[in-house]
């Protein structure tokens, strides 16, 4: 019960240090969670640019790297440019690349065994017209087991890639002590990142249901500007989500791995 509680309160204080850090320089956060939007999630989805889809999985622990060492220089008061951020995990770039090309190959397997519920929910994709009450029923039918089994192959990938990025550069781990160590520090705190995510979820939720609950009182005064700000608000908590999801990736990694050897 000790330890329960010891874990729950970790996982708060992890969200409020997230927040205080989200807070010193919310501008450039979420410049740095637009990057990331547009490089990871927009760019791939561009219609024949696909071979970047390839490319993003292969520099996303880069980029998990040297966003983790922007918001560790910030805490701990350094001044350095982005071009001496990049500077210092070039060292280790092509240990990052290794573990992306890990990490294209767990997805590559993972889409495979994901084949046949794809297939089955592509019909539905492809249907202009709205769906009667059957078809929605159908659709949840197949689509929720899908999200599960989603779910259930990403996990582990999770587990072994959440602090890896980082203890490759910073405490100059290899690639299988740093997945190693990722998993084992992942599975010793899981409590406490449990209740970071919940509560950073829920946060995430509340703001968006009150910001959209003042856009839908707008909608009644003013349609056209609700319509436009809409789009932006779902954005604008996308951005904040992101920022705040790097912030958290930091302040778990600096508490669990704080006695291990820093290069930095």
């Amino acid at each position: 019960m000790a330890i329960l509680e010891s874990r729950t309160k970790t996982g708060l204080s992890w969200v409020k240090e997230s927040i205080a850090l989200f807070k010193m320089q919310p501008n450039r956060w979420l410049m740095l969670a637009l990057a990331y939007v547009g490089i990871f999630m927009m760019l791939p989805s561009v219609p024949g640019l696909g071979i970047l889809a390839i490319v993003t999985v292969l520099i996303w622990p880069a980029f998990v790297a040297f966003a983790v060492m922007l918001f560790r220089n910030a805490e701990m008061g350094k001044t350095a440019s982005i071009s001496q951020v990049f500077a210092s995990i070039q060292p280790k770039f092509k240990i990052l690349m290794l573990l992306g090309a890990v990490c294209l190959v767990y997805a590559t397997l993972a889409s495979y065994l994901l084949n046949a519920d794809i297939e089955s929910l592509m019909p539905f994709a492809h249907n202009k017209t709205p769906m009667d009450e059957s078809e929605i029923s159908r659709f949840m039918e197949k689509f929720a087991p899908f999200v599960l089994k989603l779910m259930l192959l990403l996990l582990p990938l999770f587990v072994a890639t959440w602090f890896s990025p980082m203890l490759i550069v910073i405490n100059n781990y290899d690639i299988v002590k740093a997945i190693k160590s990722s998993i084992a520090g992942t599975l010793q705190y899981t409590i406490s990142m449990g209740v970071a995510w919940l509560v950073l979820s829920l946060g995430i939720m509340a703001l968006m249901l009150m910001l959209g609950l003042a856009i839908g009182i707008l909608t009644v005064l003013i349609p056209f500007l609700a319509q436009i700000l809409m789009p932006m608000l779902v954005f604008g908590v996308l951005l904040m989500a992101t920022a705040l999801m790097f912030a958290f990736q930091y302040v778990s990694y600096r508490d669990i791995f704080r006695a291990a050897t820093v290069q930095i």
